[in-house]
């Protein structure tokens, strides 16, 4: 049986099960992006009815998009690593994409499956609990917050290092795929993470002070 030629890197990468996509990239990405669109709109007509700050509301969809990528297509990959790169299924075929900025999703890199497999059956239903409770306005809110935006930061950093430690031999040349798809997309659970912490450990000394009579006025 001739074995397919696959487009990853590095070439000599053995992929002996790799099966063309059958959705070019721009199907793909629009698929994905929609989605996560559909999930922004209908989470928001949700916590629209509150009475939190916008500020809290966009805390919220960001845990509410969290949950859906971790638990679903993070969770999909930990679960279908072995098989994932012949397969055509919608999901699998977005790995495949990603895979041309880090060919460790095609391979079944240890660290990566291990990353993922945390990162979709911990920090996803965990990100839909710490939602839940950001729309109850519940005060255990903000300590999952602090909780799951300090995994997700763990482990995006790790994932980062390894890479560029290496020299990013499982990227692709194409500055889109290393730039777009590893820096850029990845770089949200840099940034947003250390901001939700940062306004986390806020909230939660501004509760103990106010429990303490060592301040006034409310959480905001």
């Amino acid at each position: 049986m001739t074995t397919l030629k696959h487009p990853y890197y590095p070439s000599q990468l053995d992929l002996p099960h790799y099966t063309v996509p059958t959705m070019p990239m721009q199907q793909i990405l629009t698929i994905f992006f929609s989605t996560v669109f559909v999930i922004l709109l209908t989470s928001y007509s949700i916590i629209s009815r509150s009475q939190t700050t916008f500020g809290r509301k966009l805390v919220f969809l960001w845990f509410i998009s969290c949950g859906f990528i971790h638990w679903g297509l993070e969770g999909y990959f930990a679960y279908n690593h072995k098989e994932i790169a012949g397969q055509s299924f919608v999901l699998a075929q977005l790995w495949k994409e990603y895979a041309y900025s880090d060919s460790r999703y095609m391979s079944g890199d240890s660290f990566v499956v291990v990353m993922e497999s945390v990162t979709a059956f911990l920090w996803g239903p965990l990100s839909f609990l710490t939602a839940y409770l950001i729309f109850n306005d519940s005060p255990v809110a903000p300590i999952l917050e602090f909780l799951v935006s300090t995994g997700q930061l763990y482990g995006d950093v790790l994932y980062y290092a390894t890479t560029l430690i290496e020299g990013a031999p499982h990227c692709s040349p194409s500055p889109f795929h290393f730039w777009f798809y590893f820096v850029f997309m990845n770089a949200f659970w840099i940034v947003i993470p250390l901001t939700i912490m940062w306004n986390s450990a806020r909230r939660m000394h501004r509760a103990m002070c106010l429990t303490q009579g060592k301040g006034k006025g409310k959480l905001e």
